[in-house]
C-alpha cells in the first residue's frame, strides 16, 4: 500500500472519528489475565482529542518518513482501539520499516489467531521480514482466511426496490418475516408461502414512524416493537425530526399503532437501534448517536436511561442473557460489554482472549448460553457463536458460522428462529448517496440467509493456542533452515 492510501486512510479514521456523535470514547479492553476494569475506571485517557491527536501525529510521522514516529503513534492508537484491523496492519508495516522483526511477525502472528485476512503483496515495506519462512507461512494463511467457510442458504431475497432494508423479525405463530427499511420507513412483511413483500405498516399509516433501524416480535402478547428515527437517508427527514426517536408499538396481526414512547429531548442527537426483549415484555433500546441505553418497562411513559458512559464510540447490538440479569452491548470498536440490569450497572468489557477480535459487531444475539454476533467491520466479514461460561461473563470457545460468504456485502442485523439465524447478507450502505438516493443506479437485492447455529464446531482459543502456534512455527522454520538473524522472526 502506498503512502498516499495510507495517509488517506489515516485521514478519513480522523474525520470519521470527529463527527461520530458522542463518541469520545476509546479504551483499551483488558487482556484475559487480568481483570477487566469497569467503564468508570477507563478515565478520559481515550478521549476524541487524543484519539485526533494521534491520528494527526501518525499521519504527520509517515508523511515525513519518520517511521519510528509513526510506529510510536501506531501503537497508542492500538492501545485506544485494539480490534481496529487497520491499526494493527499499519504496525506490522511500521514494524518492518523499522527493521523490528520480531514486533511485526507477532502482530501478523495475533491477526492471523484473530482470523483477519491481509493480502501482504499489496503492502508495502515489508522488505525486512519478507525473505523469512515465516512470512510467507503466515501470509499464505491470512490469504487463505478470505475463502467462503461455513453453512448459509437463502431464505428470501428483498428486491432493490425496497430500498435500505436494516431490521429483520419474525412472528413464530404464523411464520411471516417482517423487513424495516430506512429510506422510506416502511414495514415489509413476507408470508410462509413465498408470496410478494407487502406492506404492512408506513409513514402514511402509522403516524410517527420514520427510518425503521430494528424489529422486535412480541407473539406473547401480540406486539410488533418498532425502534424508529429520522437520519439524512430517510426520505421524510426534515431539520425538525433530526434527533428525534422513539419506540413504536404495533398490533403484530394488523400492523395498527397501538403506543408511542418518544425519548424526550435534552439537546443531544438520539437515535434508537438494537432492541431486546424481556420475558416480562420490557424493552431494551441502544441509542446509534449518543452512547445511552434505554429501558421501557411495561407500563412506563417513555424509554429511560438506564446505562452510558462517553468511552463509548459507537453501539450496535444488545441481547439479554437468558434470565435477564446481564445485557451484553457491542460497541463497534471496542467489543463487547457486559452490564448488570438492577443495582450498580457498571460495564466490563467481556473478557476474551487476545485470539479473538470482537471489533465490528453489528447485530447481537442470544441463543442459549451463547451469543451471536454479525462482524461487518473486519476482514472478512463473518458470523461467529460466542459460547460463554456458566456465569455468563467470559467467553470460552467460538464457533465460527459463516465466513467470507461471496454474498456477503456488509452483513447488518439479523432474527433468531429456533436454532438458525436469519440475517441481512447484504446492505444499501455504500451504495446511496447521503441523502439516501442511489449513488449508481439501481440498487440490488438483498439477500436474507437462514444459517444453523446449532450445528458450527466450537474452536477453543486462548493463549495456549497462540503458543502452540509459535512452537509450530519454529519448529517448521527449523526444517526450513535457520534464518540468518535468529530469534528475531516472533
Amino acid at each position: 500500500m502506498n503512502a498516499s492510501k495510507t495517509i488517506q486512510i489515516l485521514f478519513v479514521l480522523f474525520l470519521l472519528l470527529g463527527i461520530a456523535a458522542a463518541s469520545p470514547a476509546p479504551a483499551q479492553l483488558a487482556p484475559t489475565a487480568t481483570p477487566p476494569k469497569p467503564l468508570q475506571a477507563l478515565g478520559p485517557a481515550g478521549s476524541q482529542v487524543e484519539i485526533g491527536r494521534w491520528l494527526t501525529q501518525a499521519a504527520a510521522a509517515y508523511q515525513q518518513g519518520e517511521y519510528t514516529q509513526w510506529v510510536r503513534a501506531l501503537e497508542q492508537l492500538h492501545a485506544l482501539r485494539p480490534y481496529n484491523a487497520d491499526f494493527m496492519r499499519q504496525l506490522v508495516e511500521g514494524y518492518a520499516r523499522i527493521g523490528d522483526r520480531s514486533s511485526a511477525f507477532n502482530m501478523m502472528l495475533r491477526m492471523q489467531q484473530q482470523g483477519l485476512s491481509v493480502d501482504w503483496s499489496e503492502v508495502e515495506g515489508l522488505a525486512s521480514i519478507q525473505p523469512y519462512p515465516l512470512y510467507g507461512h503466515l501470509s499464505q494463511l491470512m490469504t487463505e482466511a478470505a475463502r467462503p467457510f461455513g453453512s448459509a442458504e437463502v431464505d428470501v431475497e428483498i428486491p432493490g426496490e425496497i430500498a435500505m432494508p436494516e431490521a429483520l423479525a419474525h412472528d413464530p405463530n404464523t411464520d411471516r418475516l417482517f423487513v424495516g427499511t430506512v429510506r422510506d420507513g416502511l414495514i415489509k412483511v413476507h408470508g410462509p408461502d413465498g408470496e410478494a413483500f407487502e406492506t404492512f405498516a408506513s409513514p402514511e399509516t402509522v403516524d410517527g414512524l420514520m427510518a425503521v433501524f430494528d424489529l422486535v416480535a412480541d407473539p406473547a402478547r401480540g406486539h410488533l416493537w418498532v425502534a424508529t428515527g429520522s437520519t439524512s437517508q430517510f426520505r421524510g427527514a426534515t431539520s425538525t425530526n433530526f434527533g428525534r426517536t422513539s419506540l413504536i408499538r404495533l398490533d403484530l396481526a394488523t400492523g395498527e399503532k397501538q403506543a408511542e414512547f418518544r425519548v424526550l429531548p435534552d439537546g443531544k442527537p438520539h437515535l434508537l437501534g438494537a432492541m431486546a426483549l424481556a420475558e416480562d415484555g420490557t424493552i431494551y433500546a441502544a441509542d446509534n448517536l449518543t452512547p445511552y441505553v434505554y429501558r421501557l418497562a411495561p407500563g412506563a411513559e417513555r424509554p429511560e436511561v438506564i446505562l452510558g458512559n462517553p468511552v463509548f464510540t459507537g453501539l450496535r447490538g444488545i441481547a439479554l442473557s437468558p434470565d435477564a440479569t446481564k445485557l451484553y452491548v457491542a460497541d463497534y470498536e471496542l467489543g463487547v460489554f457486559v452490564f448488570q440490569t438492577e443495582g450498580e450497572r457498571r460495564g466490563l468489557p467481556l473478557p476474551a482472549p487476545d485470539t479473538l477480535n470482537l471489533g465490528g459487531i453489528d447485530g447481537l444475539y442470544r441463543w442459549d448460553n451463547s451469543l451471536v454476533a454479525i462482524q461487518n467491520g473486519i476482514a472478512p466479514q463473518r458470523v461467529i457463536r460466542l459460547d460463554l461460561d456458566a456465569s455468563g461473563t467470559r467467553v470460552e470457545s467460538v464457533a465460527p458460522l459463516v465466513v467470507a460468504d461471496p454474498r456477503f456485502d456488509i452483513p447488518t442485523f439479523g432474527t433468531l428462529v429456533d436454532d438458525e439465524l436469519l440475517f441481512l447478507a447484504s446492505s444499501h450502505w455504500d451504495k446511496v448517496a447521503a441523502d439516501g438516493r442511489p449513488a449508481g443506479g439501481a440498487l440490488p437485492p438483498v439477500p436474507v440467509l437462514r444459517s444453523p447455529v446449532d450445528e458450527a464446531q466450537n474452536l477453543v482459543v486462548g493463549q495456549e493456542m497462540l503458543e502452540q502456534m509459535k512452537r509450530q512455527y519454529e519448529a517448521q522454520r527449523a526444517r526450513e533452515g535457520a534464518s540468518p538473524q535468529g530469534s528475531d522472526e516472533g
